[in-house]
């Protein structure tokens, strides 16, 4: 449990606990031999806080249930005022580890559970390989670099009062490029934080930086949208939206920003429909406000001044049956610089993707088989900001500008209790009037763990 960890973190670190648990083998699958809530009636007990569990003995020669462990608790919370401020604050982190427990036993806990710790940590860890990452052409006869690269992310959570959240995450990457004899680093630094009012279940206001997500995750961000976001809607309604409007910036790492990079002024509308519990219809912008400031824009994907993306998206999600789910999506660019750049091409594009079951990070052994079709005209959307349907695909820059049509296959497992590795292949081929070579087949492994 990840509330767990973070009191028992909190223990190790502010409180001091240490020592072993009661005894060796543990019949309770739910209370490891290790768990910190043995230590910590220990600790109350040898300092005259407690001194035994329900019939007054101690039973230092087994391991107890999470019952009678509630019972010691329960005990110590009346004894509380026997306690110094650290022997406190450590009975109140034992009743909200034992609140149910505790609430079976008729002792009330909301109280100490409104006074723990209202922070929360959790994140992710992934390592990848990425073969002809940049996409070439298999005319040239060599693939673009490969590489390994790490990513690891911890998020923050906190609850200000009833109404407001603060949310963040913190970032560092890892790539090693062997084969070119080059590496890169970057250092760990803040990939947002924002503050969210949930003023009803149905509205809430974000603010600061954060993610862009939206388009069933068509459209998609790590960081960097500074910018106001209004979500209507609860999870378990019909139909959701947001609204938002900021600026997306460029940014992959805590270094500064190049002086080629422009601002991206952001206008978002996303919206869902749920026809049914298995069916769902999406339709999303993502509406660069100054689109038509960008002076130059070329095959390699580059553009300059402006950001040349003014996309809407019509999309459906659904299970064809229980191991079969469909995810389709029709996009298009209206930027006016892109249609006077590339007359002789249209700028829209379609994406399918069928999945077949799918691994789920809390069943080890599951798994799941994917395969999907892609008609992308350039300029069609941003590539760069692009997950879902794209999310392990071949994505580098130059297919922005140039297109990219073809086929991929993928499959996950997952191989331990958080712990998912993913496969994907691609054969592709660019899509555009002037530029239509096929590509050299692209791979990428990556394991997934969260934590």
């Amino acid at each position: 449990m990840k509330k767990n960890l973070i009191v028992a973190l909190a223990l190790v670190f502010v409180l001091g606990i240490a020592g072993t648990a009661f005894a060796a083998a543990n019949p309770f699958v739910d209370v490891p031999a290790k768990h910190w809530a043995y230590d910590a009636v220990s600790k109350l007990a040898k300092a005259g806080i407690l001194d035994g569990y329900g019939d007054g003995t101690y039973r230092g020669e087994r391991l107890a249930s999470r019952y009678e462990m509630a019972q010691a608790t329960a005990k110590a919370m009346a004894r509380a005022d026997k306690a110094d401020a650290q022997m406190k604050a450590l009975i109140d982190k034992l009743a909200v580890e034992f609140a149910a427990e505790l609430n079976n036993l008729g002792v009330r806990v909301a109280k100490l559970e409104k006074n723990a710790s209202t922070i929360k940590f959790w994140g992710d860890s992934r390592i990848r390989f990425m073969q002809n990452a940049g996409g070439t052409a298999d005319v040239s006869g060599a693939s673009a670099a490969s590489f390994w690269d790490q990513r690891l992310r911890v998020y923050a959570k906190a609850d200000l009062n009833d109404k407001a959240t603060f949310y963040g995450r913190i970032m560092a990457n890892w790539r090693d490029n062997s084969g070119y004899n080059t590496s890169y680093t970057s250092t760990m630094y803040w990939d947002y934080g924002y503050f969210q009012w949930t003023m009803n279940p149905s509205f809430k206001i974000a603010v600061g930086r954060q993610q862009v997500i939206a388009g069933q995750d068509l459209f998609w961000t790590n960081g960097g949208y500074d910018a106001v976001q209004l979500m209507f809607g609860a999870a378990s309604d019909r139909f959701t939206a947001k609204l938002g409007y900021g600026d997306v910036g460029t940014y992959v790492s805590a270094n500064e920003p190049a002086a080629t990079y422009v601002t991206k002024p952001l206008f978002l509308l996303d919206a869902n429909y749920k026809f049914s519990k298995d069916w769902a219809a999406n339709a999303a912008m993502y509406w660069s406000t100054n689109a038509d400031k960008t002076t130059a824009i070329t095959t390699a994907g580059a553009y300059t001044n402006g950001y040349p993306f003014q996309v809407t998206n019509l999309g459906v999600t659904g299970k064809l049956n229980e191991d079969f789910k469909l995810r389709a999506n029709y996009f298009w660019n209206t930027a006016q610089i892109v249609r006077d750049s590339y007359p002789d091409d249209q700028h829209n594009g379609w994406a399918a993707e069928l999945w077949f079951r799918g691994a789920d990070k809390a069943k080890v052994g599951s798994w799941g088989l994917y395969v999907n079709y892609r008609d992308v005209k350039p300029f069609a959307f941003d590539f760069a900001n692009a997950s879902g349907i794209f999310g392990n695909s071949l994505t580098a820059s130059s297919t922005i500008g140039q297109g990219q049509k073809g086929w991929g296959v993928g499959a996950n497992y997952t191989i331990s209790k958080n712990a998912v590795l993913t496969a994907t292949y691609e054969k592709l081929s660019y899509n555009s009037a002037a530029y239509s070579e096929n590509m050299l087949p692209y791979y990428y492994v990556q394991l997934n763990v969260n934590f």
